[in-house]
């Protein structure tokens, strides 16, 4: 099973002092490793790997840890709301405003202009059909 690296380094020092305490319980430990070696582990000793809860255990610890010093309580409290409002403000500018594509040339003209022009179109065409309607189509009955 591996550690994290601070558990490591913590478990790595114990034992160095325990070495340095007692240089007998050196050899004590190696014998017991060497007989305990094959055996599984019990279940009671078993420690469940919690990555989220440990994680969050390491922030809260580091946030106490501030807080018992004035100056860096007062440093965090002035630089997280800078961060949160520079990354409020980035996500603003890359997605709040709209329009914000720009317009490349000789792309197609907007819906709504296509719509005006069109419905132009349909209203002169509508006019000639008035005017063909209003003029006799037998010249018989022209004064």
């Amino acid at each position: 099973m591996s550690l994290p690296i601070g558990q490591q380094r913590t478990l790595e020092s114990i034992e160095g002092k325990l070495a340095e305490s007692d240089p007998r319980l050196v050899s004590l430990f190696s014998i017991f490793t060497r007989l305990t070696l094959t055996e599984k582990m019990p279940w009671i000793e078993q420690v469940a790997v919690r990555p989220v809860a440990d994680r969050l255990g390491m922030v809260a610890y580091w946030f106490r840890w501030k807080a018992r010093r004035p100056a860096a309580r007062v440093r965090a409290m002035v630089v997280l709301p800078a961060v949160l409002t520079a990354v409020a403000c980035a996500l603003t500018i890359a997605f709040g405003f709209p329009g914000s594509q720009r317009h490349v040339p000789g792309s197609k003209a907007p819906a709504a202009r296509e719509l005006v022009i069109k419905s132009r179109d349909l209203m002169a065409r509508a006019r000639l059909c008035r005017e063909k309607i209003r003029i006799p189509a037998f010249p018989a009955f022209a004064c």
